[in-house]
Order: C-alpha cells, then sequence, then structure tokens
C-alpha cells in the first residue's frame, strides 16, 4: 500500500509538473506569435528597401529582431523541457542566419552594386558550415532552408566562373558539384543529393541528364532515395513516349524540342486547330511535360496540341529575351509545318501560364526580338491567346532580377505587354486573380483596360476574386474557367 501510495504521489507530481509546462509552453508560444507578426509586417512588407542597405546597416536590423525572439526563449527557458529549448535555439538561429545568407545575391538584385563575393556575412557564418554534416538536423525545416540559401549564394558564384557556359542544366551542374565540397558525412550528403536531383527532375525534367542520374545510381545506398529518384526519373521517360518530339530550333549549343499530340486522323480530317502551350516558372525553371495530360485532352477532341520547351535560366543561363524568342520561333516553325502536320493556320491558339503565359502575350505583341536563324516573313503571331495569370509588367520590383545586368534598365519594356500596347490584337480570353501576389492583378487590368482603349473589342477578362496565383490549381475557378475557355473558342470559331 506504501509503495502504491508512493507511486501515486509521483505520477500526480509528475502529472503537475506536465500541466505546469505546457501552461509555460503556450505563453511562450503566444509571445513568440506576436513576436513573429511585428517582424513580418515590418520585414515582408519592406523587404525591398531592407534588403537594399548597406551590409552593417542590414545585419544590424536582423540582429535587433534576433536578440528579441532569443529573449523570449531565455524569458521561459528553464521553465521548458531542455531538449525543446535546444530545438527552439536552433531554429531561430537558423531563421535569422537564412534571411542573413540571402542578403549578398537579393542585396546585388536590389541595388546593383557590392557584388557578393565581397560580403562578409558568409565568413561570419562560417561556423554553421560544421552542421552541415549532422544528420539529425536534416528535419530541421530552418537549417535546410539555410542550406538551399547557402548552397544558392555558392551556386551563383560557381556558375559566374563561366564553366557551365553553353551547357544545359546550368544551375543545377554547378551545385551538384558543389554538394560534396561542403557536405562530407554520407548520410547527409546522399540526402541533399537526392533533394536536389529529384526537385530538378520535377520542376525541370530530364533532358540531358543521364551521367548525373547514372552517377547517383551507382553511389546512392539509401534505398528510400534511390526508389523515389528512380520512380520519378521513370514518370519523365513515359511521359515523353506515345507523342512526337521534333526540334524546332538549335539556338547555340542547346536543341529545342516541340511536342506534338496528334489527333486520330481516320476521325478528325482536314486541317486542324492547334494550341501551343507554354509552361510558367518564372522564366527560370519548367518544362513543357507539365502540360503533356492537357495536349493529350485536346489531341482526342480533334485539335493538334504542342508543349514547347523554350529556354529558362536555371538550365540554359538565358534571360526572357530568349524565351520570347523561343516562343515565336515555336509558333513560325508550326506555320512552316502546317502542311506536312494539317495545321489550319487560321487556327493557332496560344496559351501559357504565368511566365508561359507572357510569353504566349510576347508572340502576339513583341516585334523586334527574333532569332537569327528565324525566316521573319512568317507570323509569329496566333490567331488567339488564353492567358492564366499571365506576367505584364517585366520593369517593377518583382523582375528586378532580370535587368540586374543590364546596360539599358528601359531594354525589358520591348518585352512587357503594358508597354506594347497596339490596336491588332487577336481575340483574348484573359484570367488573374484578384489576390495574386506573384503577379499583382493590377497589372493585368491595366492591360486590358488599355487595349480596350486603343480599340480592342475582341478581349474577355475574367477576373477571379480572391484567387491568388496558381488559378489553374485551384478547384473553386474550376468550372467557370472551364465554361469560360469552351464559349471563348465557340465564339472565335475554333
Amino acid at each position: 500500500m506504501k509503495y502504491k501510495l508512493t507511486f501515486l504521489l509521483l505520477l500526480f507530481t509528475l502529472q503537475l509538473q506536465a500541466q505546469s509546462e505546457s501552461t509555460d509552453k503556450q505563453a511562450y508560444l503566444s509571445e513568440l506569435k506576436v513576436l513573429g507578426r511585428k517582424f513580418n509586417g515590418n520585414f515582408y512588407l519592406n523587404y525591398v528597401s531592407i534588403y537594399r542597405l548597406p551590409e552593417k546597416n542590414f545585419v544590424a536590423k536582423i540582429d535587433s529582431a534576433r536578440t528579441e525572439f532569443d529573449a523570449a526563449l531565455d524569458k521561459y527557458a528553464a521553465k521548458l523541457e531542455p531538449t525543446y529549448v535546444t530545438a527552439q535555439r536552433i531554429e531561430i538561429k537558423y531563421y535569422f542566419d537564412k534571411i542573413l545568407i540571402e542578403y549578398p545575391l537579393t542585396h546585388e538584385v536590389y541595388s546593383n552594386n557590392y557584388p557578393p563575393a565581397q560580403s562578409k556575412i558568409p565568413e561570419r557564418l562560417k561556423s554553421n558550415l560544421a552542421d552541415f554534416n549532422k544528420p539529425e538536423l536534416l528535419t530541421n525545416t530552418d537549417f535546410t532552408a539555410y542550406f538551399k540559401a547557402f548552397m544558392s549564394l555558392q551556386t551563383n558564384l560557381e556558375h559566374r566562373k563561366g564553366n557551365f557556359k553553353n551547357q544545359d542544366n546550368q544551375f543545377f551542374k554547378a551545385t551538384w558539384k558543389l554538394i560534396p565540397k561542403y557536405v562530407t558525412n554520407k548520410k547527409c550528403r546522399e540526402y541533399w543529393q537526392f533533394d536536389y536531383l529529384y526537385n530538378h527532375i520535377d520542376n525541370d525534367g530530364i533532358k540531358n541528364l543521364d551521367a548525373i542520374y547514372k552517377g547517383f545510381k551507382a553511389t546512392c545506398s539509401d534505398t528510400t532515395y534511390l526508389n523515389k529518384v528512380k520512380k520519378i526519373y521513370a514518370e519523365d521517360v513515359a511521359g515523353k513516349k506515345g507523342h512526337e518530339i521534333k526540334t524546332y530550333k538549335k539556338a547555340g549549343a542547346f536543341n529545342l524540342d516541340m511536342h506534338l499530340f496528334l489527333p486520330d486522323k481516320a476521325l478528325f480530317t482536314g486541317k486542324r486547330p492547334t494550341i501551343v502551350l507554354f509552361h510558367g516558372g518564372s522564366w527560370s525553371e519548367g518544362k513543357p511535360d507539365w502540360f503533356f495530360s492537357t495536349c493529350q485532352s485536346y489531341a482526342e477532341r480533334g485539335w493538334i496540341a504542342c508543349a514547347v520547351e523554350y529556354r529558362t535560366y536555371g538550365r540554359h543561363g538565358t534571360l526572357p529575351f530568349e524565351a520570347v524568342k523561343d516562343a515565336k520561333s515555336a509558333i513560325r516553325w508550326l506555320r512552316q509545318e502546317a502542311d506536312f502536320y494539317n495545321i489550319d493556320t487560321n487556327k493557332i491558339l496560344a496559351t501559357g501560364n504565368s511566365a508561359g503565359g507572357h510569353l504566349a502575350l510576347a508572340t502576339a505583341l513583341v516585334d523586334n526580338w527574333n532569332e537569327k536563324t528565324d525566316n521573319v516573313t512568317v507570323s509569329a503571331k496566333p490567331n488567339a491567346l488564353i492567358i492564366n495569370a499571365g506576367v505584364y509588367d517585366l520593369t517593377d520590383d518583382l523582375t528586378v532580377w532580370i535587368r540586374k545586368d543590364l546596360a539599358d534598365k528601359n531594354l525589358t519594356k520591348e518585352i512587357s505587354p503594358n508597354y506594347l500596347i497596339t490596336k491588332d490584337f487577336p481575340p483574348a480570353l484573359i484570367f488573374h486573380g484578384t489576390n495574386d501576389r506573384n503577379v499583382p492583378f493590377i497589372g493585368a487590368q491595366k492591360f486590358v483596360d488599355d487595349m480596350t482603349k486603343a480599340g480592342n473589342t475582341n478581349i474577355e477578362f475574367y477576373p477571379l476574386q480572391g484567387g491568388g496565383h496558381f488559378i489553374w490549381f485551384d478547384r473553386k475557378y474550376a468550372d467557370t474557367m472551364s465554361k469560360a475557355k469552351s464559349d471563348f473558342l465557340k465564339k472565335i470559331g475554333f
């Protein structure tokens, strides 16, 4: 009976301690939430001006905020479980260290001075390098976010050496080269090789990636990582079967592909309407594969559907000017191959999401950016457009990275739809979310207003109330967008 009573007293004491710690933890988290709102409200609303600060001022500002978070934890540390306190210290440290390590590249973009290589921040954070070889940190999202920001800086510096010029997958190859330099622990190294390879395949595809893929398969001992990479690689391979792949253009060292999904000739005879799809990805990433299922759907309805590979910054080291050239070349190639594929050259529709929407617009608006090898007597202008969350202004702060190295900062106006207003515009269906944070709604509204004032009565504009950027994934708008597209295509006779 005595031992049972002792046990019950011990259990009761532990319960009281747990309740006390739970109360203290909730108080700490509440205080942390207030600090988080205060910091985010100041930092992210003034992101550009803060990153324009001189490095010394920037570091002081971030360290000041860090001190407040550390003080909040210190206030409750003695009352909280030690392992939880340790985890919190790591999260706070790497949350703010990530902001610091992003400074060299971000400051260069927004201020166009002080080259990243001159920054003293990497030296200050040098002690973090040891953590790159601690497997237990791989589950800490603040740490992994810091690692990726660090690698982004180092990859950019490596890329600037010019060793990857004229190669495909340039930034990925630079990162792949650097991972073993900074990560020597096998478990950590395999994790990061898996993470970067998987995400590259997911976002950029497998083209010209065979050597790295085979090397990974031969050296990776983690079967989970290996199987995931094999699976996504096989899916990309399978996706390229069952349709035609043609090189529509050679641009320097790069062969660019057109993926053509053709209708059944027995069911659909004569000249066919054609839809040309440009993927998004901020002109920095993306792959035509994202549109393969859409292409197949159109082909089953009698369309010729084409998903276009174009040059991106991440793979080819190019800016949107080259992507515009590629988009125009793609339309011209289709017109030149019209007889072979039974294309109705009066029914070519260009469409795209985000940056892809910009490229579709550019084929109809941009006159003076043409590939030297193009036959410019062949029109690059489509007969109709469908634009989803397209980009209309390449002169704002959101696209400042494009202008960073341009001698003439105004050059982007030549490929910015809002600076290319014309009265000679094809029928267009335009969708844009009113709460788009990636591409502000105001740009789309201005474009439609200015084009309408210029005399274009063939633009149908759908502001999607409350919609964010990725409206093509949002089920709330699926029915509205589907019906609008169907009605639009019927109206214009496609």
